[in-house]
């Protein structure tokens, strides 16, 4: 059984505490459902960095990184809680259908009967034999689940390691991410001709989402958009 799965049955049989505020004996305490179905049920919207980098591809999130799901994503991330995986998926699903809604470029490759590539974000090597799974990867499978429209599909993936962009300014990340991103095999293949939507957990500075896109064109994607679970603002360089 996947180490994921197998976390996710202990989590609903023994929860330890609630993964969006601490909560004790309990896995998703009764105020944090409320603000998650709050997110799930608000509009999601255009989420656009300040200041915005040059390059920024369009993208659609559904909640602000704040309070309860801020906290469930750091838990998912970084605490191994993958049972707060299902609830933030809906997240990443509403803000997914927000896009394809309001873009010209999906509604016109979707009346051709074509599917959009979801492009999950790369997470560095480090990470992932740190975490010993892909979070961003999980929460897209479960956000396109069962869809003819969408596939996913990991065609991106870390180069070069840079620094941890953690504590980073805004110009910091943009120079540390230059150049990192590189295809896979199967994206050679997948990405010319295609739109794709890259994901990821958060969208902060935007300085990731601008190298994935530039990466994505340059290999012959028509177009690049995005969409995220979650949407914050950095002000300053």
């Amino acid at each position: 059984m996947p180490l994921t799965a197998l976390q996710e049955i202990c989590d609903l049989a023994l929860p330890r505490s609630c993964a969006g505020c601490g909560e004790q004996r309990v896995a998703f305490c009764t105020q944090c459902r409320a603000e998650l179905e709050d997110a799930v049920t608000a509009e999601p919207f255009e989420a656009t960095p300040t200041p915005c980098p040059p390059g920024f591809p369009v993208t659609w999130s559904q909640a602000p990184y704040d309070g309860a799901i801020a906290e469930l994503l750091r838990a998912f991330k970084d605490s191994g809680r993958g049972d707060a995986g299902p609830h933030l998926a809906r997240l990443l699903r509403s803000a997914l259908a927000g896009l394809l809604e309001a873009e010209d470029s999906c509604r016109r490759e979707l009346a051709l009967g074509g599917q959009l590539l979801v492009v999950p974000m790369p997470s560095r090597s480090t990470s992932t034999r740190a975490r010993g799974r892909e979070p961003t990867v999980e929460l897209g499978r479960r956000a396109v689940d069962r869809s003819r429209r969408l596939v996913l599909r990991r065609v991106l993936r870390v180069a070069r390691s840079g620094r941890d962009q953690a504590g980073l300014s805004a110009h910091e990340r943009s120079v540390n991410l230059r150049g990192a991103m590189r295809l896979t095999g199967t994206g050679r293949t997948l990405v010319p001709g295609r739109v794709c939507v890259v994901i990821d957990d958060i969208v902060t500075t935007g300085s990731s989402l601008v190298e994935a896109r530039a990466t994505l064109l340059a290999a012959g994607a028509i177009e690049v958009l995005a969409a995220t679970v979650a949407a914050t603002q950095r002000r300053g360089t």
